[in-house]
Formats: structure tokens, sequence, C-alpha cells
């Protein structure tokens, strides 16, 4: 029988997006895992470009301004990937990095689309549903067929990744966040299967206890849990069980509802994806 000899990690893509600051925790998480791994960085950071707005009058005084915006945002975009290629280095991990211009979300768009021929996406943490953050994190799980890793800056950034938290409901999204779980970290020795009970029907849904079959057969040590809904909202219990229970990492399925239902009433993901205190993946 031949061996396989393939890598379960050989490109990782990161996806910033740089302002006064550039947020740090998705940066230092991609790059403990690349050289853990082996694997190469690639690493997107995301300005924006402003346009001159169309006025009869004044506008040069526009002009001038947007011009000025700009070249402080191009600066500032440059000087951190000064910083990303100096911190790739001294991890030893080899790297690229763009800048791109984000002109009506084109920056995103252009990220994804390379970031398809990688293993994992990892981004960080949005504060708010409407945050540039939280546009990056739907356009890469929803559009480039990969699974995203959210880095919480709560938590220091960890290589090896040995015990999950599984968020498990029965869906497809499920099973695809179990599978992917197995193939990026086969370092991985337990997995909790985590139910919150009473939250939605799920009688026609694959138990937990089929998927932890499945998982032990892979040499893969499991247990069961089931928490009831009644002890607070779904995010919460998630993510409190995911940090007590010590995972490195709390895997789950994306969008259980439609993004219109996600956005008008809010949900699990949404929730989940701005309070998790433990790096977060999530599979569509």
């Amino acid at each position: 029988m031949p061996t396989s000899t393939h890598r379960s990690i050989t490109t990782i893509a990161c996806i910033l997006r740089a302002g006064d600051t550039l947020p740090q925790a998705a940066l230092q998480q991609a790059l403990r895992l690349a050289a853990a791994n082996g694997a190469h960085l690639s690493v997107t950071i995301a300005t924006q470009h402003l346009t001159t707005p169309y006025s009869p009058l004044w506008m040069t005084l526009p002009s001038s301004l947007v011009a000025e915006v700009n070249a402080q945002t191009k600066a500032k975009a440059t000087e951190a990937g000064e910083a990303a290629k100096d911190a790739a280095r001294i991890a030893g991990v080899i790297a690229d990095i763009h800048i791109q211009a984000d002109n009506g979300g084109e920056a995103t768009e252009v990220a994804v689309r390379a970031a398809r021929a990688s293993d994992l996406i990892v981004v960080d943490q949005p504060d708010a549903v409407m945050d540039v953050k939280a546009t990056i994190f739907e356009e890469a799980l929803f559009r480039s067929g990969r699974p995203v890793l959210v880095a919480t800056p709560k938590r220091a950034p960890g290589a090896e990744i040995n015990k999950a938290t599984l968020a498990w409901d029965g869906t497809s999204h499920a099973a695809r966040a179990a599978a992917d779980l197995l193939s990026l970290f086969p370092s991985l020795k337990h997995i909790d299967i985590v139910s919150v009970m009473g939250d939605k029907d799920m009688s026609s849904t694959l138990p937990g206890a089929d998927m932890a079959r499945h998982l032990s057969r892979k040499g893969v040590h499991t247990n069961i849990v089931e928490l009831p809904v009644s002890d607070g909202p779904v995010a919460a219990l998630l993510d409190r069980f995911a940090t007590r229970s010590g995972a490195d990492i709390l895997a789950m399925g994306g969008y259980g509802h439609s993004r219109l239902r996600q956005f008008v009433i809010g949900g699990v993901t949404s929730s989940i994806i701005q309070q998790a205190g433990t790096n977060l993946l999530m599979s569509y």
C-alpha cells in the first residue's frame, strides 16, 4: 500500500483590514500555524481608498482632502506590511504580503478569490455586525469555499490543536466543520460534541452519537455533551463551554438561517463571531 506524504496545511491565507492600527490576532495566529506546519503564508492587507465626490463647486478642496486621506492610509498600510514581513521573518515563515486598495469592497473580493488556493483563511474577530471585519469574514466564509478561522484577541495564539469543541446540530454545515477539523488538525486527540437542546428541532437530523462513532473510528476520543437552552443564549453557552473545557478551538457550521434573517434578528453565528473567547473555526 502506498503511504500518503501530503501535509494537512501547506498554504494559509490571512486577510486583514488596515485602519489607524492593524489588528494583530489574525496575523499572529496565522504565523503560529504556518510555522508549526511549515506552511506558506499569504497576507492581504485591505486599505480604504476614497473617491472624490462629484460637485461642480469647490472641486479642488474635496480632491485635495481625499488625496491626503488616501496618501495617509497607503502609508499606514505600507508600514503594516513591513511589520508583517518582519514578523514572518522572525517566525521563520515564508510569506508574501499584498496591499490592496479597497474601493467598494473590491479588496476583499480579490483577497477571497486568491484565498481559494489555500487550506485555511484566518481573519480577525469583528467588533459588530456592520464592522468591516465582519464583511471580510462573511465574504471569506460564503465565497471562498474554504474554512475560516476567526482569531480572537482574548487568547494568545496557539500552534498545537489537541482539543476541540464541535457545535453540533446535525446539519450538513456542522458535518463540514467536523471534516475540516480532522483534515486541518491531525494532532487532534479529543473532541467534545456539544448540542444545545431546545433551541431547534433536531429530531430529523443526525444525532451527535452517530458523529461520535464516526470520529472514534478515526482515532479521536469524543465526548457527547447536551446543554439546555434554558441556561442562556446559544452563542454564550457554546463559548462558555469551549473556554471552561480548555478547548484549543471551537468549530461550527455557519449560518443556520438565511443571511437576511441573521441581520434582522441576529443569530448564533453573528453573536459568536463577536463574543468568542476561543479561536473559532467556521465552515459552510
